[in-house]
């Protein structure tokens, strides 16, 4: 019998995450064995609405369940809003198992919502370290879990040493490495016909360009501000264009794009086209081929890993996350001198690093997929 999957998606860069685990459960099994739910972020037109990028033929739910606020109070009432939609949703059609993707402050709802409806929870991406509260919420998230999807053998082991068994822990790799792994199978060579939604400067993308992706750290917000001014002033003194994605919806985003406004007002920043979301391939085809990437987001950290682009992380976000050699990390604050000066030594060449496997080599999704067809959903005692 083929068990019900109900993949619940909080924010933009989960789906990226599991799309191609979704894809390859849904042809191993059918396409109605398994369901999008979506939550939070992941249905706000401020933040990216992935309503559009489902692929036909997979049911989707929607519940939007984020509050205007980035205050303290609005991150957990948006948690319990999200909670309570899903227990209401799972009240009247209740699927075999649920999976829940990383660490993101919603997913604390998912997961204990699960739990406590005794619906058979796989988490993905659990035992991994960041820098921040995430690394509280994905704890809680595999503990809670009855089967875990893990990146690597050091993310396994952790989970191993937080007392879950080995018999309910599969490695398989980060599906978004799959996504990663296709683009770069399948360049585009005229970049110019990528459609990329945004403000702000209509630069040409046959021409050089830089990704900055900065978003909050939730335990550093004078840092945040700080930090974001040096990176505007960085960018003022460029010699390349860049693509800048708007801060997720932490704790502290409001601190970061009021900064980014302030200077597209002031017209400082006339080489930046400014994007909120793109659906994962287009995404992965700028990285692929941007000259480097810039800012303080897991994707440096993890996909770029796979595609050998040159990062440079900047603050404490990603403190204990596992780094490869495209990674530059500079957890404490440096000069905007120091910062341009690393900047722009990747700026008049294309540098690739070597190809790293470290969060998986393009296979997950099929591996992850005939995991979780095969197994027997059922709730761990302890």
């Amino acid at each position: 019998m083929t068990n019900l999957l109900e993949v619940v998606v909080t924010a933009r860069p989960s789906w990226a995450r599991v799309k191609n685990l979704v894809l390859e459960y849904a042809k191993l099994n059918s396409p109605d064995s398994v369901r999008i739910c979506l939550i939070g972020p992941s249905v706000s037109e401020r933040y990216g609405d992935l309503r559009e990028q489902i692929p036909d033929g997979i049911e989707v739910k929607a519940f939007p369940s984020l509050g205007e606020s980035d205050s303290l109070e609005s991150v957990a009432l948006n948690c319990l809003a999200g909670a309570t939609a899903l227990a209401r949703h799972w009240g009247s059609s209740r699927p075999d198992c649920v999976l829940v993707i990383a660490d993101r402050t919603e997913t604390l709802g998912v997961a204990s919502t699960a739990a406590l409806m005794q619906i058979p929870l796989i988490h993905l991406q659990g035992g991994e370290v960041s820098g921040s509260i995430d690394d509280k919420i994905r704890d809680t998230n595999s503990k809670l879990a009855d089967l875990h999807l893990t990146t690597n053998e050091y993310t396994t082991a952790r989970l191993v040493s937080m007392g879950e068994k080995m018999e309910n822990i599969f490695p398989i790799g980060c599906p978004s490495i799959d996504l990663v792994k296709e683009s770069l199978l399948t360049k585009i060579e005229d970049l110019t016909k990528l459609e990329v939604r945004g403000v702000g400067s209509n630069i040409d993308l046959a021409k050089p360009f830089g990704i900055l992706m900065f978003h909050p750290d939730t335990l550093n917000e004078e840092e945040n501000l700080v930090i974001i001014r040096a990176l505007i002033e960085m960018v003022k003194l460029s010699t390349i264009n860049w693509v800048w994605f708007w801060p997720n919806p932490d704790h502290g985003t409001h601190i970061i794009s009021k900064e980014i406004r302030k200077a597209r007002e002031h017209q400082l920043l006339e080489n930046v086209k400014f994007v909120i979301n793109l659906p994962p391939e287009i995404f992965l085809h700028l990285a692929v081929n941007s000259r480097v990437l810039v800012g303080n987001s897991s994707f440096g950290i993890r996909e770029a890993s796979f595609i050998g682009l040159p990062v440079i992380n900047i603050g404490k976000r990603q403190n204990g996350r596992q780094k490869s050699s495209n990674v530059s990390d500079f957890p404490n604050f440096v000069s905007v001198g120091e910062l341009r000066s690393y900047v722009e030594a990747f700026e008049s060449k294309l540098i690739r690093f070597p190809s790293a496997t470290l969060y998986g080599d393009g296979n997950a999704g099929i591996t992850g997929a005939k995991i979780i067809s095969e197994w027997i959903p059922g709730s761990k005692v302890r």
